[in-house]
């Protein structure tokens, strides 16, 4: 049972982990990531059918 519950603590702490590293530097808005001129993303917003 130590052990299970060992697991699911280290578990939790590597996807609470995980999930920093990856909000905090490889995650971009899809403007800015793709700003060549071969891809025609706007500013968000610019390209809604409703509004």
């Amino acid at each position: 049972m130590k052990a299970f519950v060992a697991a699911a603590i280290f578990a939790v702490v590597i996807a609470f982990g995980a999930s920093q590293v990856l909000n905090g530097s490889f995650q971009e808005p899809s403007y800015s990531a793709f700003s060549t001129e071969g891809a025609r993303v706007g500013d968000p917003g610019s390209n809604l059918v409703s509004e």
